[in-house]
C-alpha cells in the first residue's frame, strides 16, 4: 500500500543518500528521472529544495521543513498498514528495533523469542549501534524503537522505560585485585585499562570520575566494541568500567567478576526504551516494546 507520492519517496531518498545517482540506485530509478521530478516540485513550489554540491547535494531549509513532513506522513502511513493488517488478522509486518551491542546477547534474545511466540508472521529487524546513532535512527523514522543507555534530547524523546545502573570496576578472575569486596579509583590507577571511545556515552562518565579525583589511569586499549572490551579484559590483567548489563552473561558464565566502586565516582548510566517524540506505534510494535519491558530488570529509580 503506497499513500505517498512518487515524488515524495524520490526528496526523502535523495536526502538519505545525499546524491541523486545514489538515489537512482537505490531506488531502481534513472537518475534523470529523479531530477526531473525534483526540478518539477521545485519550479511549482517556487522554493530550492537541494543545494547542488560537487559532490552530491544537501537538503536547504525549505527542504529539510518539506522532508520532516514526508517522514511524518511516512511514519502515519506505517502505522496505519500496520493497523489494517491487525484488523484483516494477517498479523504481518516488520518491527524495527534499535539497540546497543551489549543487548545482542543479552535481554533481546529473550525478548524476541517471547515476541514471535504470539507474533509468527512478524519479521524483526534488529540494528545494533551507539545511543547517538540510534537517536538519529528514531528520529529518520528508520527504527520503531531505541534501547539505548543515557539518550540525549529527552524532550525529543518518548520514553516507555528508564532504569539506572552504575558502573564497575571488571577484571577477569584470576586478577590480583578479584579478592576485594570494594574497589575505588586510586586501587585502580596501576593497572592497565580497556575504556569505550567516545561513541559510547560510558567514556564521558569514566574520564569525568577520573578528572574529578585528580588520578590518571593507563589506558591501553580504547574500542567502540563493548564486546571487545570484555574479551580484552577477560584475556589478561586489564581493567574496564561497565555496568551490570553490559556483562550480565560474563557474570553468570563467571568469565568475568564485577566489583562496586567505593562512593560510587562513576554517574550512574539511565537505560532507555523509547521512541520518537509524537510517534505513534503499530499494535505489533506496541506489543514489543510491552515484551521488552517485561524482559528488562525493574525500575532502579
Amino acid at each position: 500500500m503506497q499513500l505517498l507520492s512518487s515524488a515524495a519517496l524520490m526528496i526523502d531518498e535523495v536526502a538519505r543518500s545525499g546524491s541523486i545517482r545514489k538515489a537512482s540506485e537505490r531506488l531502481n530509478i534513472s537518475a534523470s528521472a529523479i531530477n526531473r521530478q525534483i526540478l518539477n516540485f521545485e519550479r511549482d513550489a517556487g522554493i530550492e529544495l537541494f543545494e547542488r554540491l560537487p559532490r552530491g547535494v544537501r537538503p536547504t531549509a525549505a527542504g529539510e521543513l518539506l522532508l520532516a513532513d514526508i517522514r511524518r506522513w511516512r511514519r502515519e502511513q506505517n502505522r496505519a498498514e500496520g493497523q489494517l493488517k491487525d484488523m484483516t488478522g494477517l498479523r504481518r509486518g516488520i518491527v524495527r528495533i534499535g539497540a546497543m551491542e551489549c543487548f545482542s546477547t543479552a535481554i533481546l534474545p529473550e525478548a524476541i523469542a517471547a515476541f514471535r511466540a504470539d507474533h509468527m508472521l512478524v519479521a524483526i529487524d534488529l540494528q545494533l549501534g551507539g545511543t547517538e546513532e540510534l537517536i538519529k535512527k528514531l528520529a529518520a523514522n528508520e527504527i520503531d524503537m531505541a534501547l539505548c543507555f543515557s539518550p540525549p534530547h529527552r524532550t525529543q524523546l518518548s520514553v516507555a522505560y528508564t532504569a539506572e545502573f552504575p558502573p564497575g570496576i571488571v577484571m577477569a578472575p584470576d586478577h590480583p585485585l578479584a579478592g576485594e569486596e570494594t574497589l575505588s579509583l586510586a586501587d585502580c590507577a596501576s593497572y592497565p585499562f580497556v575504556q569505550p571511545d567516545r561513541s559510547l556515552p560510558l567514556r564521558n562518565l569514566i574520564d569525568h570520575a577520573f578528572s574529578r579525583a585528580g588520578i590518571s589511569h593507563p589506558v591501553v586499549t580504547t574500542t567502540n566494541s563493548i564486546a571487545a572490551v570484555k574479551a580484552l579484559v577477560a584475556a589478561g590483567d586489564s581493567l574496564a568500567i561497565l555496568n551490570e548489563l553490559d556483562v550480565h552473561n560474563e557474570l553468570a558464565r563467571g568469565d568475568l567478576l564485577q566489583k562496586p566502586i567505593e562512593s560510587n565516582p562513576v554517574t550512574s548510566e539511565t537505560l532507555s526504551l523509547c521512541t520518537a517524540h509524537g510517534y505513534r506505534p503499530s499494535a505489533m510494535a506496541q506489543s514489543m516494546i510491552d515484551t521488552l519491558k517485561q524482559h528488562l530488570p525493574p525500575h532502579k529509580r
